[in-house]
C-alpha cells in the first residue's frame, strides 16, 4: 500500500561509533582498565577473577566482556545476601560503588572519545548527517555517545529533538539506551538552569539533559552519573522517559517507508530491541494498534538497507524483518564512499 510520504528511519548501533575511534564490545574492557586508578583497578580486579579465575590483566583474551562483566556483577548483588553467610573479599556495597566507579569511568572516556573524533570528523560523518538533515529522517540510537547530537542540533538541542514534547518536523534522534548527557532530575539540582533542559514533565521520575554535550564539571567535586541503560543481558528500562522513547521507536518503524541498519549488530542477548523492531515491521504489514483494539490501515512493507562489514547483523536483522533486505557487506564509511547515501536518496526523492 502507498505511503503518503516517505520517511526515513535510520537504526544505528556501535558499529557507527567504532567508525570513529569508540572501541568494539570486544576491546571496551581492556582499553577502558588502563584509565582505572590503582586501587579502582585492583579492586575490580578482584570482582572480575571471583568470576573468571583464569583473569589476568596483561592478557586481553582473558577479559569478559563488558557486557559479561555488568551482567555477573548484577547476579552478584541480587544474590549477594542469599548466597553467603558473611561479606567476603568485599561488601554489597563496595561491589555497587566498583561497578558505579566502573560506568562513572566508561561515561568519561566517551565524552573523551567524543572530542577525539569530532576534532577530525570524517568526510563521510559530514556527508551522513547532512543527508539525515535534508531527509528530515528519524535516526534510533542505540549508543550512548553525543556524536550524532552535537552534529544535527548543537545549541538548538531541545526535547523536541530527542522526539519529545510536541512532534517535530525536521530531524530527530530517538535513543532508547540513555545518552551521556541525561541525567534524573534529583542528581542534576546543583546544575544551572541556563544549562539544562527538562526532558519530562513533572517532578516525580523527573529527567533533564545537560545542554553542554559535555560532561558536567562540579567545583564542588560532584560526579553526576548519567541515565544510560548499562549494557546487561537483562536490561531494565524504568520510568515514564523510556516508555516514551519505546512508544516513539515503535511508532516511527511501523509506518517507515524506507529504515537503514547502519553498524547495527542487533546482538542475540538484546531481546528488547529485537522485540521493539519486530512491532515496528509486524505494524507495517498489519497496521498500528488503536486504543479502541482495532488496528489502522497499514502503510506496507518499508525499503530495508542493512550496512555492516559482518554476516551475522545481517541475518539477524533480516530474521526480524520478515522480508528481503539490501545488504551491504561494508563498513559505513565504504559504503558511504561507494554511493550508498546518494542511491538511497534518489530512491527517497523519486
Amino acid at each position: 500500500m502507498s505511503k503518503s510520504k516517505y520517511s526515513v528511519v535510520y537504526v544505528v548501533g556501535a558499529g557507527l561509533s567504532a567508525g570513529l575511534g569508540f572501541p568494539t564490545i570486544a576491546r571496551l574492557l581492556p582499553e577502558l582498565w588502563k584509565r582505572l586508578d590503582r586501587k579502582s583497578a585492583s579492586d575490580l580486579a578482584d570482582v572480575v577473577r571471583f568470576h573468571h579465575p583464569y583473569f589476568d590483566v596483561d592478557l586481553c583474551k582473558t577479559y569478559p566482556t563488558i557486557e559479561q562483566l555488568l551482567s555477573e556483577m548484577k547476579a552478584n548483588a541480587d544474590l549477594f545476601d542469599s548466597t553467603r553467610p558473611a561479606a567476603g573479599g568485599f561488601t554489597s556495597v563496595e561491589l555497587q560503588e566498583r561497578r558505579s566507579k566502573l560506568l562513572h569511568e566508561l561515561a568519561a572516556w566517551f565524552h573523551d572519545l567524543k572530542k577525539t573524533a569530532l576534532t577530525s570528523k570524517p568526510e563521510w560523518l559530514g556527508q551522513l548527517v547532512t543527508t539525515m538533515k535534508n531527509e528530515r529522517a528519524t535516526i534510533i540510537s542505540f549508543n550512548w555517545d553525543l556524536i550524532l547530537d552535537q552534529l544535527l542540533f548543537g545549541k538548538d538541542l531541545d526535547r523536541t529533538s530527542y522526539g519529545l514534547g510536541r512532534r517535530r518536523t525536521g530531524v530527530r534522534l530517538i535513543k532508547p539506551h540513555g545518552s551521556l548527557n541525561w541525567y534524573k532530575g534529583d542528581m542534576a539540582g546543583p546544575i544551572k538552569e541556563g544549562k539544562k533542559f527538562a526532558l519530562t514533565d513533572g517532578k516525580m521520575n523527573s529527567v533533564i539533559a545537560f545542554r553542554p554535550l559535555r560532561a558536567p564539571i562540579s567545583r564542588k567535586g560532584r560526579k553526576y552519573m548519567p541515565l544510560i541503560v548499562p549494557p546487561v543481558y537483562a536490561k531494565q528500562f524504568e520510568g515514564p522517559l523510556f516508555r516514551k522513547l519505546w512508544q516513539e521507536t515503535v511508532q516511527v518503524l511501523s509506518t517507515a517507508s524506507e529504515v537503514r541498519f547502519l553498524g547495527f549488530s542487533l546482538a542475540e542477548a538484546d531481546f528488547h530491541a529485537r522485540f521493539v523492531l519486530r512491532c515496528g515491521f509486524y505494524n507495517q504489514e498489519n497496521g498500528q494498534l488503536k486504543r479502541s483494539g482495532g488496528r489502522a490501515t497499514p502503510t506496507g512493507r518499508s525499503k530495508v538497507i542493512i550496512v555492516d562489514p559482518l554476516d551475522e547483523p545481517h541475518k539477524r536483522i533480516r530474521s526480524v524483518v520478515g522480508w528481503q533486505c539490501a545488504s551491504h557487506k561494508k563498513t559505513i564509511s565504504a559504503w558511504i564512499a561507494d554511493g550508498g547515501l546518494s542511491h538511497a536518496s534518489q530512491n527517497a526523492q523519486g
